[in-house]
């Protein structure tokens, strides 16, 4: 059953940051060194995915005090646990789901406990208590095993059998922290609608996850959500990658699906080369297209993983909006979403 959501959030507020200019004479050097490298040819995306993903464990999202015989305790926190810990282990038994650390909590007595912080493996016990609102043990604790969303498919690597979207990666909106992600998929979606961003309003594109799947998931990463390739949508275009040193300010194109139809060509400019050994925010760019202005005011959320091409080549992906210019956003290089 196809079900509507609502999409990642992936908005950024506005960062001022250090970009650098690069002259003519910088990038014929620069390209002199790529001549080293060798090109891929990809197949652009463009067309709205849908995403699900399952973590690795079992996510916290939070603690609670509450009251068990008149008295407020926190469980979760005097065993140490924190917001963003993941659970892996309750009395030796593996957790892959809220549902079973539920249960394995509403058992009581002492649990003993696996949890992951910051890639490290950690142990506690952790002492529910009856709450006094249900009568039942609780832990105090908030969990999260799964995450759903659209995005905008960046490209299929044929030869590898990859496919990449979003140029960022899915963070938890509780934890702030990278989603740890055990599998997932990546399927088809269907536009349903567009609200057009404003100064200090961000817009987005809604859509409807679909039954098809395209890919396994098999990482999420800050660069992007990375799947196996098994289904491509339609006939594939394929564009060589550019090298970072060859991107430059200027004219450019982004390909997405913002109505109801296939993706399509709109007119951007590369207005700033940032500092291009940063992971995601390497680009800035600026929507000129007077169709995609007048439909959703420039980048919307949902956009994110939109394929940017420059001089023939795929050169990146769209990644942030401005919240204070939506007509406005950071891009990622395509080398970086490769690495």
């Amino acid at each position: 059953m196809k079900k509507r959501i609502g999409l990642f959030t992936c908005i950024v507020s506005l960062i001022t940051a250090t970009c650098l200019l690069f002259l003519p004479t910088v990038r014929f050097a620069q390209a002199a060194s790529a001549a080293k490298k060798t090109r891929r040819n990809l197949a652009i995306g463009g067309e709205l995915v849908g995403i699900r993903l399952k973590t690795a464990g079992v996510l916290v999202v939070g603690t609670e005090p509450f009251l068990s015989q008149g008295i407020s305790v926190d469980p979760a926190s005097a065993a140490g646990l924190k917001k963003g810990d993941v659970l892996i282990e309750m009395r030796n038994q593996k957790v892959s789901d809220a549902q079973t650390a539920t249960q394995i909590i509403a058992e009581g007595g002492v649990i003993e406990m696996v949890f992951e912080r910051n890639g490290i493996r950690q142990s506690a016990e952790l002492r529910p208590q009856i709450s006094d609102a249900t009568g039942l043990y609780k832990g105090g604790l908030w969990i999260r095993d799964s995450a759903a969303g659209i995005g905008t498919l960046t490209y299929s690597d044929t030869t590898n059998r990859v496919s990449v979207a979003l140029g960022h990666g899915i963070y938890d909106a509780d934890t702030g922290g990278l989603m740890p992600v055990e599998n997932g998929e990546l399927t088809d979606a269907t536009f349903s609608y567009v609200t057009a961003g404003r100064i200090g309003s961000p817009g987005e594109i809604g859509g409807t996850i679909g039954t098809n799947q395209l890919g396994e998931i098999y990482e999420n990463r800050d660069d992007g959500v990375f799947a196996t390739l098994s289904l491509m949508q339609g006939e594939p275009d394929f564009y060589e990658t550019a090298f970072q040193e060859e991107i430059h300010t200027g004219e450019a194109q982004i390909v997405c699906t913002v109505s109801d139809g296939d993706k399509q060509f709109y007119e951007v400019e590369i207005t700033r080369i940032c500092d291009r050994k940063s992971d995601t925010k390497n680009m800035v760019v600026h929507v000129t297209d007077p169709t995609l202005l007048s439909l959703t005011g420039g980048i919307v959320q949902g956009m994110s993983g939109a394929p940017i091409l420059q001089d023939g080549r795929l050169i990146g992906a769209v990644t942030h909006v401005f919240v204070n210019d939506p007509s406005s956003g950071y891009g990622i290089f395509i080398e970086n979403m490769m690495d």
